[in-house]
């Protein structure tokens, strides 16, 4: 077998950063209605459909050790190195786009984030930053085009400072802060990974954002310009009977759902909601609609909550293949005279989007949560997104707020670890400092209470995430850890909004262990340079902690190449890398049959758990080609010292969509 790239491809290197993209790319134009995944405000109908390869990953200033201190400080870096002066504070390779900023800055109170900051954002490899500001610009409504309502400072966002403006890429991104070194920063960087730059524009400042801007401005009324079909009507229903109040055959989607209900009996009125024969909500409608206790500022977001004149609205799109069916049922337990409701419910001229996925919500509430176990937010199998979060937190016997110190950890297709693993309660809700501005209601974000009662402290927020929905193709796992370290009890119940269709979407098709001899030589492995095959043992992030022994291979800048069988796969590919973390840097260019298919991005250490895995989507070109020629080229950072770099690979995972099955869960040979 012949080792190693073509010449040819070998010049690359010098051409491109490690976001490179392949020579065979179509270039940028045309993009359709929702044709990229976070732009759902081109049509809201795309917000439930599932798309192939789109990975939703978050970058954020959390603790490696675990423990509570997830914020960048003098001493305590979070950056991912230091270039040029420059922290870099986010860096992805590849095609996708930031979606999502959030940042706090304070010790102890939310503080104006210092102008003398300045952050900068360097797309596709770029010597020279396209955006160069001082920090708090990028949040205050100054600088086109990082306007309200797309971001907001502490003051908007009750401690937190947010922008919803897309950035994409083509080839890679790298966000700096220069003067940041002493400063106590929070941050977090949600962002899509596609796996081929066909329809992706880099950022230029000239992108019209109006259709986005006008689906915030109408958050508490219809965003949705197509009307439809609406049946309307009241109903009395007696206590402990249930109504089915709409209910129609054929295919189709539901737009709105509004609903006048007593504000007393909201607890004690159940909605269910059944698709195709299937009833995916099934809560009281104070948790569907994110009311929870009430109070003085009700959740008024862009798809949910309760308009002006008391009535409850749901705006998420709502397909179904065959039937669909509203009821409603009065749980009341005390003897109470029928409940009187006026309901809403309209169905779309339009057909639902090809690929869409079924509309769920699930409720979690534990009275008392277990030390140690993070809270359930969502557990689902199959492909989907998660869509939004609704939560109603509490302390235990006691007012202090530090329940709220908990990160939440979002497990994807089975990974050992977070692929998402955030700073803190109220930064997941936008906020910052225990909401020190006090409750506030915005689009896409809001905390609506905070109460005290029987000597316990009461905190009730919202989030949606539509450009920022986290995709899953065979499993979600989202938990919140209890406390600051896994270790204070607390009172929590929870409502997560998704999108889901049942079957798997990646089955696992073949694996590469390195530190099998046997398994090397099955796959042809092969490398160039100094390598040494050697053994970690380590943990991964997250609770409980998962250690794991295994040996793999450490090397010095080059190629390895080997061989991995695809047979049977459709139009999804994901190669999936585990790596010892404990060092930084190991970006690689990733180049299959001779072709760039991607790259793997340079890393931020974290030398507390050093087990890490990392997915890689690969183009839909590559689909019916089998066996898979691998080519890892490990490159430095450019300007750093090769004598300073190491990589390592521990295990190749080829996962792939099947042309023509089920996909099955697998069984790993190498646990976890």
């Amino acid at each position: 077998m012949r080792f190693g790239i073509r010449a040819g491809r070998l010049l690359l290197w010098g051409l491109v950063a490690l976001g490179a993209r392949p020579l065979s790319a179509r270039e940028p134009g045309g993009a359709g209605a929702g044709e990229l995944p976070w732009e759902v405000w081109r049509d809201l109908r795309s917000l439930a459909r599932i798309e192939r390869g789109d990975q939703v990953l978050l970058r954020s200033s959390h603790d490696p050790t675990g423990d509570r201190f997830d914020r960048h400080s003098d001493g305590d870096s979070r950056f991912i190195r230091i270039a040029d002066g420059e922290g870099v504070i986010f860096e992805a390779s590849g095609t996708g786009a930031i979606t999502r900023i959030w940042m706090t800055q304070g010790e102890g109170v939310s503080l104006p984030l210092d102008p003398s900051i300045q952050i900068r954002f360097y797309f596709d490899g770029e010597a020279a930053p396209r955006i160069d500001l001082p920090l708090p610009s990028l949040f205050d409504g100054t600088v086109a085009p990082f306007l309200e309502p797309l971001v907001g400072d502490r003051l908007d966002s009750s401690g937190g400072n947010f922008s919803y403006v897309p950035l994409p890429f083509r080839a890679g991104c790298r966000v700096t802060l220069l003067g940041a070194e002493s400063a106590k920063i929070w941050f977090q960087f949600t962002y899509h990974l596609l796996p081929e730059p066909s329809e992706v524009i880099t950022f230029t400042g000239g992108e019209d954002l109006s259709e986005w801007i006008a689906l915030f401005d109408a958050a508490g009324g219809d965003p949705w310009t197509g009307g439809g079909q609406v049946a309307a009507g009241s109903v009395s229903i007696p206590r402990g009977t249930t109504r089915t109040i709409y209910s129609a055959a054929g295919a189709g989607f539901l737009n709105a759902l509004l609903l006048q209900v007593p504000a007393a009996a909201r607890s004690t009125t159940v909605l269910t909601l059944r698709f195709d024969g299937q009833a995916t909500v099934q809560m009281p409608v104070s948790d569907f609609f994110a009311i929870g206790r009430g109070g003085a500022t009700p959740t008024r977001s862009a798809l949910l909550g309760e308009e002006l004149g008391g009535m409850l609205y749901c705006y998420f799109p709502l397909p179904f293949q065959s039937q669909v069916q509203v009821e409603l049922t009065y749980a009341a337990v005390q003897p109470a005279p029928p409940l009187a409701v006026s309901y809403q419910v309209r169905r779309s001229f339009d057909p639902a989007l090809a690929g869409s996925g079924t509309f769920g919500a699930v409720l979690s509430a534990q009275p008392e949560t277990t030390l140690g176990v993070d809270f359930p937010l969502l557990d689902l199998t199959g492909q989907g997104k998660w869509v939004g979060l609704f939560a109603d937190l509490s302390s235990v016997n006691t007012l202090q707020r530090t329940y709220l110190e908990g990160d939440e950890r979002i497990y994807l297709d089975d990974s050992p670890h977070p692929m998402l693993y955030g700073t803190g309660v109220e930064d997941l809700f936008g906020g910052g400092f225990y909401f020190d501005q006090g409750p506030f209601t915005l689009p896409l974000h809001g905390m609506t209470y905070h109460l005290r009662q029987g000597g316990e402290d009461i905190t009730a927020a919202y989030r949606l995430m539509l450009s920022d929905a986290p995709t899953f193709a065979n499993r979600i796992r989202a938990g919140m850890e209890v406390g600051p370290m896994a270790n204070l009890t607390m009172r929590a119940r929870s409502v997560a909004y998704y999108y889901r269709r049942a079957a798997l979407a990646l089955a696992l098709s073949d694996t590469l262990d390195l530190g099998s001899a046997a398994s090397r030589q099955a796959h042809h492995y092969l490398t160039k340079g100094a390598h040494a095959i050697a053994a970690l043992d380590a943990s991964f992030e997250g609770v409980p902690t998962l250690q794991l022994q295994s040996q793999g291979s450490y090397r010095e800048p080059g190629v390895s190449q080997f061989m991995l069988t695809a047979a049977g796969c459709g139009d999804a590919l994901r190669l999936r890398r585990r790596l010892d973390a404990g060092f930084p840097d190991q970006g690689a260019l990733v180049f299959v049959n001779g072709e760039l298919a991607g790259s793997y991005p340079h890393l931020d250490a974290n030398p507390f758990h050093r087990w890490r895995e990392i997915d890689l989507d690969l183009p839909a070109a590559l689909a019916g080609q089998t066996p898979l020629l691998v080519s890892v080229v490990a490159i430095p950072i450019p300007g750093s010292d090769p004598a300073d770099y190491l990589f390592s690979e521990f295990r190749y995972q080829l996962w792939c969509g099947a042309a023509s099955r089920v996909p099955k869960p697998p069984v790993s040979s190498d646990a976890p």
